[in-house]
């Protein structure tokens, strides 16, 4: 074989296997949209909350929920906003108890606890309770659209 011919052999092999692999894409798009949601993506967006609270950023904090989907979004907003020139720190932990996936959302149930100091340091507060979380999965990543109780965090 001359060298040219050697050469174009793995071209030739490329450019026969491409239309292969183009078939073995699933013809469903659903199929291919279908994204599982596990306990690493709840520990993610949990993880989210829990930065951005203990690194007194409102903004982070408000970036883990959608705010399209979020029934009272721009309330919640407000709110949230709020508690954070209430408190000038907050300390947050947290244990998922459950994961699971309901339809296309994903659901966390986690104990939360969190101890926030007041401006000016005068008085810390503790809470504590269970806490569930609805997310839908966007191009971004997950993205909480229902959270209960709301009122923890305010």
């Amino acid at each position: 074989m001359n060298r040219h011919a050697l050469t174009l052999i793995p071209l030739l092999f490329l450019v026969l296997s491409f239309p292969l692999s183009a078939q073995s894409k699933p013809q469903n798009p659903e199929a291919a949209a279908a994204v599982t949601f596990d306990e690493h993506d709840a520990a993610q967006v949990l993880g989210v909350l829990r930065n951005a609270l203990e690194s007194y950023s409102p903004r982070l904090f408000l970036s883990a929920f959608d705010a399209k989907k979020m029934d009272s979004y721009l309330t919640f907003q407000d709110e949230v906003e709020a508690y954070f020139t209430q408190y000038s720190s907050f300390r947050v932990s947290y244990h998922i108890l459950q994961t699971s996936q309901e339809n296309n959302r994903g659901v966390i149930l986690a104990d939360f606890q969190m101890e926030n100091e007041m401006r000016g340091g005068s008085r810390v507060s503790r809470r504590q309770a269970q806490l569930r979380f609805e997310l839908e999965h966007e191009p971004k990543g997950w993205k909480i659209v229902d959270m209960d109780p709301r009122e923890f965090f305010f």
